[in-house]
């Protein structure tokens, strides 16, 4: 598991301004509870090419974020690699969500005997000169039924490692803590 560098759950003064590319509020929350502020917030349809390169689609919608606002920017990229797929469907987790839900998911790892996954988050902070990049994971297990009615997406099947409770069941402020996206924060907020 990767650990950024500041405390974790602690709200960190930002080094440099941004507006975050995002259309998804729930998103946007977090980001604003990590770092203890309002987050100017532009909800743009950006292009995601289609690849298992998480980094690589970062990139891609960093260049076009930038391209459109002409200002400093940071985008997201999330990944669920199941272990039982040999990664899949990493960063098209999105189109699987859609497809098939979150208990769809936790269904097929557990169908296929490895209920192994990990969630990863990339965070990318551009100013059309720089980019600066923050990576975030965390390793758990996927639980059927869904489990707990708070955060979004496949939060209700994740359970972290070491935990007794899924995304679903933590408190904004444990989910902050133990959670990919926050760890991704902490990591760009570190090297910003």
């Amino acid at each position: 598991m990767r650990e950024g560098g500041a405390a974790a759950g602690a709200a960190a003064a930002i080094p440099v301004s941004f507006t975050l590319v995002t259309g998804n509020p729930d998103k946007r929350a977090e980001a604003e509870r990590i770092l203890g502020s309002p987050v100017d917030c532009v909800p743009l349809d950006l292009p995601e090419p289609q690849s298992l390169d998480l980094l690589a689609v970062l990139r891609a919608k960093g260049d076009e974020a930038f391209r459109r606002l002409r200002r400093p920017v940071v985008v997201e990229e999330t990944g669920l690699e199941l272990a039982a797929l040999n990664g899949f469907p990493g960063p098209l987790v999105k189109w699987m969500l859609a497809a098939v839900g979150a208990e769809g998911i936790a269904r097929t790892a557990l169908a296929l005997g490895d209920a192994r996954v990990t969630a990863r988050c990339a965070l990318l902070w551009t100013d059309g000169d720089r980019e600066v990049i923050g990576e975030g994971e965390t390793d758990g297990t996927l639980v059927h039924p869904a489990r707990g009615a708070g955060g979004f997406g496949w939060d209700p099947v994740f359970l972290p490692d070491g935990e007794a409770r899924t995304y679903g069941e933590l408190s904004a402020a444990d989910k902050d803590r133990l959670g990919h996206r926050g760890r991704a924060w902490r990591d760009l907020l570190a090297k910003l």
